[in-house]
């Protein structure tokens, strides 16, 4: 992008601010009542639109011919940004690789601190020469005592100096990393500021075209839908590399109260039908005991009984 005569991009001061004046103002308007003449686009059109799973494409030309010098415009901040930073880089690149090999020495030593802290044991004290022989085993501690603790020293400036060489390493790599990130934060609020621009625009145009358009109060709570997405690079997915300050958070959602699961009833205990009762039997009555046989006229016979009555005197 850059012509004869220009800098480069690393050597370019900053653009100077975007100004939306007065010429830009009319024309943008006055191309947006020639399209709501023309009723362009239209209300299904629009619709369309909306719920398609295409939000990026721009339903007039001249929408298109303004996002396009846009996405034109953060493409040259992109560029400045990744030519500015293109030695930082390679140097981040080289330090990342400097602190991965630090870090990698740094367990050796750390292993030999650890041995030279080691206690003294009984094969320590054993002599190692004939002049030892003929010393005592104090003298052999004391002298396997300053051998240890001068190995202690040695191993402590050893583990030290790895330390200090990587904090050094991991403090250049955060300074060039900090550069990096600030320069990436300078190219993404130079976007935005390209994206403001171009919204001033869009509202210009879409203001003449809805008020000169037959259905333009139809299509205005449409108009938000077709804003075009950024770049990934100016706002990217992941909220911690944005350098942005974060959005307001929204307001919270009242959850639906929790369902319960239906609690299974008891079968309901129908009552008993009454069966049609039986007619009423008398009860039965005691049995009359008998007269004996002394109380009977005739010996004990059955008065009742008309075979035994006994027969009259007259009859003959």
């Amino acid at each position: 992008m850059s012509t004869v005569g220009e800098p480069p991009e690393v050597e370019r001061e900053p653009a100077s601010p975007i100004t939306y004046g007065r010429r830009d103002q009319r024309a943008d308007r006055r191309r947006g009542r020639r399209d709501g003449r023309k009723r362009i686009p239209s209300l299904a059109e629009i619709t369309a639109l909306v719920h398609s799973n295409a939000p990026s494409q721009l339903p007039t030309p001249y929408l298109e011919m303004l996002f396009s010098r846009a996405r034109d415009m953060m493409e040259h901040e992109r560029l400045w940004y990744v030519t500015a930073t293109a030695a930082i880089r390679a140097e981040q690149a080289e330090l990342e690789s400097q602190v991965g090999g630090a870090r990698r020495a740094l367990e050796p030593a750390r292993v030999g601190l650890t041995e030279a802290r080691m206690a003294l044991t009984d094969s320590d004290l054993i002599a190692r020469h004939p002049a030892e022989e003929l010393r005592n085993e104090a003298f052999l501690r004391a002298r396997r005592e300053a051998e240890r603790g001068q190995r202690i020293a040695v191993a402590e400036a050893a583990y030290q100096r790895r330390i200090a060489e990587l904090r050094g390493l991991e403090d250049r790599s955060a300074g060039v990393a900090e550069t990096i990130q600030n320069r990436l934060s300078i190219a993404r609020m130079r976007a935005l500021r390209i994206s403001a621009y171009i919204s001033a625009r869009t509202a210009t145009y879409w203001e003449g075209l809805v008020l000169a358009h037959r259905d333009g109060k139809h299509l205005a709570p449409l108009l938000p839908h077709l804003s075009p997405r950024l770049p990934d690079w100016v706002v990217p997915a992941d909220p911690e590399q944005a350098d942005e300050p974060p959005p307001e958070p929204e307001p919270p959602v009242a959850e639906p109260p929790a369902i319960e699961p239906p609690v299974a009833e008891p079968p309901a205990i129908e009552p008993p039908v009454a069966e049609p009762s039986e007619p009423e039997r008398p009860a039965p009555q005691p049995p009359i005991a008998e007269p004996s046989t002394a109380d009977t006229p005739d010996g004990g016979s059955d008065e009742n009984s008309p075979q035994e009555q006994p027969l009259p005197a007259y009859r003959r």
